[in-house]
């Protein structure tokens, strides 16, 4: 179903009852009544083209009769873009709107939220000219008697109409124009040329796919909800499909590229998205800020390239394969019921270096468990289980047994299944004195004298040495428990002497470069098609280079070259505000201002209460400065 197309863009200088009046003093028509009929009548809109809402629309209830079955409501969703625009709106911009079209047009108009949809959504036409499609004029004339815009050839990537297979056409009507002017589609098309059965596109079928995701947008697109449910989905078609990985960092963003470029074809890409750059830039946001950076264009080839079609995208539900599967998990206590069944489904999953750790909890037993290696089977983990908690069950059954005084610690043990320290723990965690039960007590026992115990922890590191020559503190904490803290009191000299640190390791150093390859393109790529009236600085280039922030922090120190690329591209913020301010400074000049003030800052500059109560006394002798030499009298 076609209709006017009302995009929200800048106002026109009349307002929507001055087109109803000409509308109704034109028509002849002598009821009020009768002329709404027509004016909002059958499966059309407007005949004259404003731009984008309606002026005024809060008025609406003063122009048409409550039984006109005409509503904000009705014009919004069925007579503007909204629909198709919608699914790019941020959160806060997409609530209010749908709070406009259940509660109605406030007294105070939408004026403003319009103009938050403008800056925020980035609306743009398809050319220079109102366009149409020849066969849709034939068929509004034979119906209605004369012609209407419709809102689908005005959108972007709409070349052909989906209903006839014909080109669209350029009118005489200039889409800028619309800010001051009127153009009724009876007057533009009366004179239109004639066939277009011979036009033709290389990318027909393409252009033809665009136009029908287009109009199905126009109808449904409310149904998505806003930019947020859509780039939840991408992040899970992304980690189904090997992009990113679990937490959603780019692990693959080469592969998502080119698979994206074998899907529509270099040509197409750069012909249907005629950037300057590079046509695919914002692949690049698809981790952040997609309410921001993403237009509808972009959703529609997304959508078709993870779904196969918007309508599809819009009903798929992905389950995403976890690094350990989907759970429920087995339990790991062999005091539990459930132990090695079904019956943990609790889980968090963190990225650890190069592994991937996860904790189970069991809600039967309490029992937590860490794994760190998804490959591994569980009989085999089993072997050597990593437990963090044992679980209120434990706790319970150990109280049980201590209380009973003709049990040993051994069988105590045995009975729980762990070891003789284990059972000493968890019995001074619990406020137990085991030494009151034997006179041989687990904390009494015999130890290695000094010098024994030092020769062997001494040949237990030379043997694992043989194994692995580059070893960290870490590697042997992990491989011979109590090694690390009795030869770093007892050795320290020999230890560190075999020992380095664990981020000078071959492959830290490795990391480095592959990170600092991606940190150098999303500088590039900030440079190009970045807003550069940010301040430049690290967690900004770890977003778009898709790398975790903290390992960046973490490792710097260890990275020389890519803390010289960052003393190179980075602002300090002191360096930023001295930029902002004298940008601005610059443009108020131009525009013919007198003197600068932080007043012109703040409609400028988001800088928080904290930064600014930092920096204020730099604030303050910068703005004096800038008024000494940018806005002296050299008249």
């Amino acid at each position: 179903m076609h209709r006017l197309s009302f995009f929200p863009t800048p106002y026109p200088d009349e307002c929507f009852y001055s087109i109803f009046c000409r509308y109704y003093v034109r028509s002849g028509i002598t009821s009020p009544k009768a002329a709404t009929e027509i004016f909002f009548g059958c499966d059309r809109s407007l005949l004259a083209s404003t731009v984008y809402f309606p002026r005024k629309l809060e008025r609406l209830g003063y122009w048409v009769g409550p039984d006109s079955g005409i509503t904000g409501k009705k014009l919004i969703c069925e007579h503007t873009a909204y629909p198709y625009h919608s699914i790019s709106h941020t959160k806060d911009v997409y609530q209010r709107m749908e709070d406009v079209i259940r509660d109605g047009i406030p007294e105070g108009g939408i004026a403003s939220l319009v103009r938050r949809m403008i800056s925020k959504s980035k609306y743009v036409s398809a050319g220079q000219y109102l366009r149409y499609c020849p066969k849709c004029v034939r068929e509004d004339i034979k119906k209605y008697g004369e012609a209407y815009w419709h809102r689908l050839p005005q959108l972007p990537g709409v070349r052909f109409c989906p209903k006839h297979g014909c080109g669209i056409e350029n009118s005489s009507a200039s889409f800028e124009g619309m800010r001051v002017r009127i153009y009724p589609a009876s007057y533009v098309l009366r004179n239109m040329d004639g066939d277009t059965e011979g036009q033709s596109l290389l990318y027909k079928e393409e252009y033809l796919s665009i136009a029908k995701e287009t109009e199905w947008l126009l109808e449904n697109g409310r149904q998505f909800g806003g930019h947020q449910p859509i780039s939840g989905k991408y992040r899970e078609f992304m980690r189904e499909q090997n992009y990113t990985d679990f937490h959603g960092t780019a692990i693959n963003r080469e592969a998502l590229r080119n698979d994206f470029i074998k899907r529509y074809g270099e040509a197409f890409i750069a012909e249907l998205l005629p950037y300057d750059g590079d046509p695919l830039y914002w692949l690049r946001y698809l981790q952040e800020s997609i309410g921001v950076n993403l237009r509808p264009i972009h959703h529609i080839l997304l959508m078709g390239f993870f779904a196969g079609s918007v309508e599809n995208f819009l009903n798929i539900e992905i389950k995403t394969e976890l690094p350990y599967g989907n759970g429920p998990w087995p339990c790991a206590n062999k005091l539990c019921s459930h132990y090695r069944k079904d019956g943990v489904r609790k889980v968090e999953i963190c990225k650890k270096w190069d592994e991937v750790w996860a904790w189970f909890e069991c809600p039967h037993c309490g029992m937590r468990y860490r794994r760190s290696d998804p490959e591994q089977s569980f009989e085999e983990y089993l072997k050597k289980p990593c437990i963090s908690d044992r679980g209120f069950l434990f706790e319970q059954r150990l109280k049980e047994y201590l209380s009973n005084p003709e049990l040993s610690l051994n069988t105590v043990a045995d009975l729980l299944g762990v070891g003789v320290s284990t059972v000493g723990q968890y019995a001074k965690r619990s406020g137990i004195d085991v030494k009151k039960r034997r006179k041989a007590s687990y904390y009494s026992r015999d130890v290695d004298n000094d010098e024994d115990k030092t020769a062997y922890y001494r040949r237990r590191v030379q043997e694992e040495l043989q194994k692995t020559p580059v070893m960290s503190c870490k590697d042997i904490k992990e491989r011979i428990p109590g090694a690390y803290e009795w030869l770093i009191r007892k050795e320290p000299e020999w230890l560190h002497a075999r020992l380095i640190h664990e981020f000078d390791k071959p492959k830290w150093n490795e990391w480095g470069e592959a990170a600092l390859v991606e940190l150098k393109a999303a500088y590039a790529e900030i440079q190009s098609s970045g807003d550069k009236r940010k301040r430049m600085n690290i967690s900004w280039l770890a977003r778009v280079a898709g790398i975790n922030r903290d390992d960046i922090y973490g490792r710097l120190r260890y990275l020389p070259e890519m803390q010289k690329f960052f003393d190179e591209v980075c602002e300090t913020q002191e360096e930023w505000i001295r930029r902002r301010y004298t940008e601005i400074a610059y443009e108020k000049k131009k525009a013919g201002g007198r003197e600068f003030t932080y007043d012109d800052v703040k409609r400028k500059v988001q800088i928080r209460r904290g930064s600014y109560e930092r920096n204020q006394e730099l604030i303050r002798a910068l703005i004096i400065e800038i008024n000494s030499t940018i806005f002296t009298n050299d008249n």
